[in-house]
């Protein structure tokens, strides 16, 4: 029986694919599992497989992409109005994140280079982002084997007029002392509001800064690991300046400042830093990052050397305390005016490769 003029037209029933939400194409992808090698179309390859790796793939393809995107936005090299997504920045968005970077270790990109050596620098009119590896990847342990093979190697090469390679001629010593400034190295980044955040592996004592921050319990101390080395450094001198402070309650999530003498720095922040397993933790953390902040604006602090507040002995999680406490700098300087604004820069002083990689990974992906 024919439609009608006044029948309904039916419409296209979406199918399951479609239903799921995969950009990616799932057949061509299980068309592809099904002609692989280790396949060789002997064994069944389920739909719902060929479903799962394409929402993988998809989730990476827009993870590198965001990461390119930023990486694209904060080239400062760019005059036009629309940036483009080179090979450059894809490349450079894996390197900064660790995930990726093991993922794809040995991987070669056009017009870029190799992923695992090296490092990757982007610098930006207000914006400067960093990409610093391990000091195994940055300068490669060359051993004594090799170095003499080397050498031999290059007074073949020199004999035939050619000149050697720069890293055949460097010597044993100033390879120990690029592996330490690698490791000693800043990795950066400028907020908008033009405070600059720098990483930094090294002793908080021996950073050069206005302000140490140090976190305690409810009282004046240097009980953790911070104020226990820098009462080592700072030594009776420390003490005697800190006695009068003592006595001092420290509220929850507040901060208090007291002289730093015998230490490079002239104030110290003593923060009563809040516990993980206590209520609401990470509003207890951002409440007390911003406590610090206020001093150190009312102090006319320009630089601070702060550590990873809460992932020490208040078992904080690392990423998390990484994510609350740029999260919490960044929306402090973005809601106070411009002219108020004497700070310069916050230096986050670690301890250890981990903490550096953290926090290298959430200050790449923090959002303005």
């Amino acid at each position: 029986m024919g439609r009608g003029t006044g029948a309904k037209v039916s419409r296209s029933r979406r199918g399951f694919y479609e239903k799921t939400g995969v950009t990616f194409p799932v057949r061509r992808i299980q068309r592809y599992l099904k002609g692989h090698h280790l396949v060789n179309r002997k064994a069944r390859v389920s739909t719902t497989g060929a479903l799962y790796l394409s929402a993988v793939l998809e989730y990476i393809v827009a993870e590198v992409l965001e990461l390119a995107g930023m990486a694209a936005k904060q080239n400062k090299k760019a005059k036009a109005k629309t940036t483009r997504i080179n090979p450059r920045w894809i490349w450079l968005a894996i390197k900064s994140d660790d995930e990726f970077r093991k993922l794809m270790r040995g991987s070669i990109m056009p017009e870029c280079g190799n992923l695992w050596g090296g490092t990757a620098t982007t610098g930006t009119g207000n914006a400067t982002t960093t990409a610093q590896t391990n000091t195994s990847l940055t300068t490669p342990k060359i051993p004594v084997k090799t170095v003499r093979t080397v050498k031999s190697t290059t007074r073949k090469t020199t004999a035939k007029g050619r000149k050697p390679a720069p890293w055949q001629s460097v010597p044993q010593p100033l390879q120990e002392t690029m592996r330490n400034w690698a490791e000693t190295s800043t990795l950066g980044r400028t907020l908008i509001s033009g405070v600059q955040l720098s990483i930094l592996k090294a002793d908080i004592a021996s950073v050069e800064a206005d302000c140490y921050v140090n976190p305690t319990s409810s009282s004046v101390g240097f009980g953790g690991q911070v104020g226990s080395r820098l009462s080592s450094v700072g030594g009776a001198a420390l003490m005697t300046a800190t006695q009068p402070f003592m006595s001092v309650n420290i509220p929850n999530n507040g901060a208090v400042r007291t002289p730093a003498a015998g230490l490079k720095a002239q104030h110290i922040i003593h923060c009563n830093s809040p516990s993980w397993n206590t209520t609401n933790a990470i509003q207890s953390l951002e409440e007390t990052v911003k406590n610090c902040l206020d001093v150190v604006c009312d102090n006319h602090i320009r630089t601070v050397a702060i550590p990873s507040i809460g992932s020490g002995g208040n078992q904080f999680p690392k990423q998390t305390a990484a994510r609350t406490i740029l999260a919490a700098i960044s929306q402090y300087f973005k809601n106070k005016p411009r002219a108020d604004i004497e700070t310069e820069k916050i230096i986050f002083v670690l301890f250890d490769k981990q903490s550096v990689n953290i926090y290298r990974t959430e200050l790449a992906r923090l959002v303005e």
